[in-house]
């Protein structure tokens, strides 16, 4: 009788071990999903402000191109060095794409870096 019980606490002790050692791993799983999820987030903030200084620097070349070179209303496409890419897209006044009161001509610029989009509008 007595080496029963002996046995019976040692099953005990192994179903014991296996319950907390399956918990502590489940714990580490469900931690490490937090971490690379947080992880990828941070990487795509960067990724996100690449793409709106891409968008910034396609209103900022319509503005010399409007003031320097002779442009019209339309469209340019450009790349950067960074592969980040802008497209810029004129519009005058009286266009329905400007809010009222525009004075002159509405630019929307539309910033991309590795599947990121970010827009800028600017009037003036």
């Amino acid at each position: 009788m007595l080496q029963n019980r002996k046995k019976q606490k040692k099953g005990i002790t192994l179903y014991l071990t296996i319950l907390i050692l399956g918990l502590l791993f489940a714990i580490g799983i469900g931690l490490s999903l937090i971490v690379f999820t947080q992880i990828k987030m941070i990487r795509e903030t960067g990724y996100s402000v690449n793409a709106l200084c891409a968008a910034d620097s396609g209103v900022e070349r319509a503005l010399y191109g409007l003031y320097q070179e002779g442009w019209s209303f339309g469209t340019s496409t450009s790349g950067l060095v960074n592969n980040a890419s802008y497209t810029v897209f004129i519009y005058a006044s009286s266009s329905l794409n400007c809010a009222t009161g525009t004075q002159y001509y509405c630019i929307k610029s539309q910033g991309k870096f590795k599947d990121i989009f970010r827009n800028v509008e600017a009037a003036y």
